[in-house]
């Protein structure tokens, strides 16, 4: 029995024999494009959560200087970061757990699924935070602030997820055109794999 493999310095493919017939032999060729998620770097992919995570947080803590200011209190004190802190707490761990911080919210899969996402993400995180506030204080905030904060919060953090899920995928996009024209070279790419075809048909017969 012959199986057919690729050299690690790109040469062309080599038969190697296999004498045990008990072995069994199963092929998988994987071709990685700029658009497959395995593709993307590991610092790329951090870069990306670190920016959505930290983006998400400014909206909360806007959220809070516009509250804080609508009451003539001062913004720039750190009673902004104490009430946003329970908000801030509610949406990162709804966002960890609901796929707010996956490939979806990264525009792999389009604007429209970043913003279902979001949507998720802040129908239990932004509750969770009004929770977690009430919790801390010992009293369940009025209906005004309860309905200011998750319409405000909404239109911030949604907003913000639209508009970062376009900039990563026109970003993507451009990657995925740069492969679709490809280069000269990948005519030799096609010529190997054409070859390891016809290897593998004519040993079965």
């Amino acid at each position: 029995m012959l199986l057919v493999s690729q050299a690690a310095n790109g040469s062309d493919p080599v038969l190697v024999g296999v004498t045990d017939e008990g072995v069994p032999l199963e092929g998988v060729i994987q071709f990685d494009k700029p658009g497959d998620a395995a593709a993307e770097s590991k610092l790329v992919s951090y870069a990306k959560l670190g920016l959505l995570a930290s983006g998400d947080v400014l909206c909360l803590l806007v959220f809070s200087a516009i509250g804080r200011f609508s009451h003539g209190l001062p913004v720039l004190d750190a009673e902004t970061f104490k009430t946003a802190d329970p908000f801030i707490a509610g949406w990162l761990l709804s966002a960890y757990l609901l796929g707010g911080f996956g490939d979806d919210a990264k525009g792999r899969n389009g604007v429209g699924n970043a913003v279902v996402v979001a949507a998720k993400s802040w129908a239990v995180g932004i509750p969770l935070g009004l929770a977690i506030r009430a919790l801390s204080s010992g009293h369940i905030p009025p209906t005004p602030f309860i309905l200011v904060a998750m319409g405000s919060t909404g239109v911030l953090l949604t907003g913000w997820r639209a508009l970062v899920s376009l900039l990563f995928s026109t970003g993507q996009s451009q990657q995925d055109d740069v492969y679709r024209r490809g280069s000269p070279f990948e005519l030799f790419e096609v010529k190997k794999v054409l070859q390891i075809i016809g290897i593998f048909f004519y040993t079965c017969n």
